[in-house]
């Protein structure tokens, strides 16, 4: 049974790095920003000559699906989706991160449409498209104004971390094992029904405690799968292995007794572990890194 302590650790693990808790602030700060509104205003006039336009037959496709959204609430999603890169990103990184919120059910035209957003946005100098030199990859900056407290805020949010008390019991299809928030347990924009998708199996797996392997981190370093090619690209492993390394630090700390992982399925109803720095279903060093918690002596296994 868990304690009130764990409880409380697992509530102020969500508050601190739960990205829907930060974006109404985000949002809140930019309406209230009249330099921020107007600029608002000139990206919806940029986004409806990008719908006007005549191209060839796929792209008009896309565009058909962009002009039947908000734009100012398209706009609004797109600002605050930037205003978390107050340093150097990847735009293919944000590209990425950002067509979730369109709503697109094919995720290669999502990404492809917010790219071609970006671009046209980047005239409101609410944030700036750089390169270092030629070959370099396209960078991209906020230039959107935050307060300190905002802005450290937001770039503690991150993908949730395992949880280190036993996840809620999953009641519906629109429901969350984590303490504080519910979501859709099916992934994908526009995929959520409320057919079955074996809430009890879901449930299980959740259920089951594991632990981090500390012997095999001591001895192994992460390496990537391919050898980055690019300085943009070494800085970001860089960067991924030590949020990596802060996360297991919190998880030894915090769950010294064992964590658990959430998990959710796609339309096809295959299920997948949440976790981006932890999880069974991550690279080969991620899976060799989590063990059972409760550890049992198996008999009668051929050798």
């Amino acid at each position: 049974m868990d304690t009130m302590l764990q409880i409380v650790r697992q509530e102020e693990i969500e508050a601190k790095f739960n990205r829907k808790l930060i974006d109404p602030k985000i949002r809140e700060a930019i309406l209230a920003n009249p330099d921020m509104v107007a600029k608002i205003e000139q990206g919806v006039a940029l986004v409806q000559d990008y719908c006007n336009q005549q191209t060839y037959a796929s792209k008009m496709a896309r565009l058909a699906q962009v002009a039947q959204l908000d734009h100012e609430q398209l706009v609004e999603d797109i600002f605050v989706g930037i205003a978390y890169y107050g340093m150097p990103t990847l735009l293919t990184s944000a590209c990425a991160t950002i067509s979730s919120r369109l709503g697109f059910s094919d995720r290669r035209e999502a990404i492809l449409t917010v790219s071609e957003l970006i671009a046209i946005l980047a005239d409101t100098d609410a944030f700036d498209l750089t390169k270092e030199n030629r070959q370099a990859s396209v960078m991209v900056v906020s230039r959107i104004p935050l307060e300190q407290e905002l802005v450290e805020f937001a770039q503690n949010t991150s993908y949730m971390p395992p949880m280190v008390c036993t996840p809620l019991e999953l009641t519906g299809n629109y429901s969350s094992g984590y303490l504080t928030y519910k979501d859709s347990l099916i992934l994908g924009p526009g995929n959520h029904h409320e057919g079955d998708i074996c809430l009890d199996a879901l449930n299980t797996m959740n259920s089951v405690k594991l632990k981090l392997a500390v012997e095999f981190l001591k001895a192994l370093d992460e390496t990537p799968k391919t050898e980055p090619e690019t300085a943009e690209q070494r800085d970001l492993w860089q960067v991924f292995k030590a949020k990596s390394r802060q996360f297991y630090i919190m998880v030894l700390n915090l769950a010294p007794g064992g964590f658990h992982l959430n998990h959710k399925v796609d339309k096809r109803g295959r299920a997948y572990a949440q976790g981006y720095h932890i999880s069974t279903q991550g690279s080969a060093y991620k899976k060799a890194m989590i063990e059972l918690a409760n550890e049992e002596v198996i008999d009668g296994v051929p050798i």
